[in-house]
């Protein structure tokens, strides 16, 4: 069964005192459903919260993604789950090979993605990937797939987590008209589900990450490579080879190479058309910033509570005001590092929103095989599998460092969030406990 009793699915269990509610006939009914949209961004929700739609809920609050604002490192963030690589497709530094790919994403969705743990309902393999194909009918099929798997087997549960990915599929292929189409029809489903189990039922909603929603091409990065002397291969036996993980088409990429390469490939890919950033881990433990408007460094104190950029070269992140503004107010030390809550304010309103966490987690704690040179790409381009490129034309997507594809949503009926919270804090404003609701591995 892929919906379990509460009892053993570690999600909320009613006990003696809150009882859950019933159907005529006693049964347990549906109390809670958690529902996962894959790649929504927050404008677009907002839009349609003020035009009088999700009436029931309360005012959506921004979610900022993780760097990069994808769907394995996002939604592992908000579970709090790190998942082997940045997409389905990785490298294993220890094994010095590519592992995961279409396959795994097909036929082992819940053994790859460590997420997918938490989900009682989800996507098929197969319907996954030919959403990206077909977006709108395979949409269509997803959500008549959650609506009867609720309405045949949720009444025995008191809550459950569904996922919806082809939101992101619609994003990536249709556009944002289309999107708003789709979750127009999402609405509906949920005015349903209320109807029959009446308002006590609570329903939360969030996404993973945003889409920049602009038509997008290929950046050729293997050509840049290539012409800088680099070898595209998939293990690293000499300072020359890179390996290149490629699965879907979005706004980032990751290079894993010998690290005496690491400042030469850097070089190489800051270069490439369609590249705006380019970051990569020093020895000595600093973060090197890369870009068309300059160079800087990122550094981190032991404990991740506070940050310093120190531009070398003009101001790549475009940080200069927000610095100089935490230093008038006296938030910044004589050595320039100030704290995460005061450049998470100072950034809000920035291209790159909370960059200097992001990037610092990025690099180093975002996934179980980091990459060594990470690159984000500026609005109008992409990267991923020659493939997907040959049969689908990209109306939007993610992963970059931009603030347009790492602002997410949240909202409940019931709970009300803060207005701004990161991905990783999310979950403490789901239904119940979060020791409740996170199951045991």
């Amino acid at each position: 069964m892929v919906i379990a009793t509460a009892a053993c699915s570690g999600l909320r269990a009613a006990g003696a005192a809150d009882l859950a509610p019933t159907d005529g006939d006693g049964a347990p009914r549906l109390r809670t459903l958690v529902l996962m949209l894959d790649g929504v961004p927050y404008t677009v929700v907002d839009s349609l919260w003020r035009a009088g739609h999700f009436a029931d809920f309360r005012p959506p609050s921004k979610v900022i993604s993780t760097f990069p604002a994808l769907t394995e490192v996002a939604f592992g963030s908000i579970w709090h789950e790190r998942p082997q690589g940045y997409e389905d497709r990785y490298f294993d530094t220890e094994e010095n090979r590519i592992e995961g790919g279409l396959l795994e994403h097909l036929f082992k969705p819940a053994e790859h993605g460590n997420f997918r743990r938490h989900v009682d309902i989800g996507p098929g393999g197969v319907s996954a990937t030919l959403a990206y194909v077909f977006p709108t009918p395979i949409a269509r099929r997803e959500l008549d797939r959650l609506r009867d798997r609720l309405l045949e087997e949720a009444p025995g549960d008191t809550t459950v987590v569904a996922y919806l990915m082809a939101t992101d599929a619609i994003a990536h292929r249709s556009g944002r008209e289309e999107l708003v189409r789709y979750l127009l029809a999402v609405e509906q489903f949920l005015e349903e589900l209320r109807r029959r189990y009446g308002p006590g039922l609570e329903i939360v909603l969030f996404s993973d990450h945003g889409n920049e929603l602009i038509p997008t091409k290929r950046a050729p990065l293997e050509e840049a490579l290539e012409a800088a002397g680099f070898d595209l291969v998939s293990e690293i036996e000499d300072e020359n080879d890179v390996v290149v993980p490629r699965f879907g088409l979005v706004g980032s990429a990751f290079f894993y190479a010998a690290p005496s390469a690491e400042s030469r490939l850097a070089e190489a890919l800051a270069a490439a058309e369609g590249v705006e950033l380019v970051f990569f881990d020093d020895s000595s433990g600093r973060v090197h910033v890369w870009g068309r408007e300059g160079r800087a460094v990122v550094d981190a104190s032991s404990d991740g509570l506070r940050y310093r950029y120190q531009p070398i070269e003009g101001d790549p992140l475009g940080l200069a005001d927000a610095a100089a503004s935490l230093r008038r107010r006296g938030l910044m030390d004589a050595d320039g590092f100030a704290p995460d809550s005061a450049w998470l304010q100072a950034t809000a309103e920035t291209p790159y929103i909370d960059s200097l966490r992001r990037i610092v987690a990025g690099l180093r704690s975002a996934v179980r095989n980091p990459a060594n040179v990470v690159v984000s790409f500026a609005p109008g381009y992409h990267f991923g599998s020659r493939a997907a490129d040959v049969l689908v034309d990209v109306t939007g997507t993610h992963g970059s460092l931009r603030t347009e594809s790492a602002l997410a949503f949240f909202m409940s009926t019931h709970t009300a969030a803060p207005t701004l919270l990161r991905s990783e804090a999310l979950l403490k404003h789901l239904p119940g406990r979060p020791a409740e609701l996170v199951r045991a591995p």
